[in-house]
């Protein structure tokens, strides 16, 4: 054994392996989606724009799964936020159920001096979705 140690073609396969193997690992969990609580291609198709986000969280969440935090979390994050002359807009990144992921826009216009305005959608892109 102490013979093979000193091998230098023994570290080169050794480390091989541990490379290859980590890559297979990180290629499978890559390929997983969220599950149910995620969004599906067909959720994604049945989203048009100016519908509200309210009626988008319907859509996507079908089974109220996003009432705990923590699958909410996993399945939902907000990418960015900006406000220009009253104009809000809010982008979502949404994790697929089986690969992949959509971001989600949404604008609220309060220049008309509303107090309450819900953010619909303007922009929607599908990023490998399944």
């Amino acid at each position: 054994m102490k013979d093979l140690i000193k091998k230098w073609w023994f570290w080169i396969i050794t480390i091989l392996v541990i490379i290859i193997a980590t890559l297979i690992t990180l290629t499978i969990n890559k390929n997983q989606g969220v599950g149910t609580a995620g969004i599906s291609l067909q959720e994604f198709e049945e989203i048009d724009l100016g519908m509200s986000n309210l009626t988008v969280n319907k859509i996507i969440d079908k089974l109220d799964e996003w009432n705990d935090n923590n699958i909410y979390q996993k399945c939902c994050k907000e990418v960015s936020k900006s406000s220009q002359n009253s104009i809000y807009t809010y982008s979502y990144k949404y994790y697929g159920e089986k690969s992949g992921y959509a971001i989600i826009t949404f604008e609220a216009d309060y220049s008309k001096g509303d107090l309450f305005v819900l953010p619909s959608v303007v922009k929607k892109e599908n990023f490998n979705l399944k």
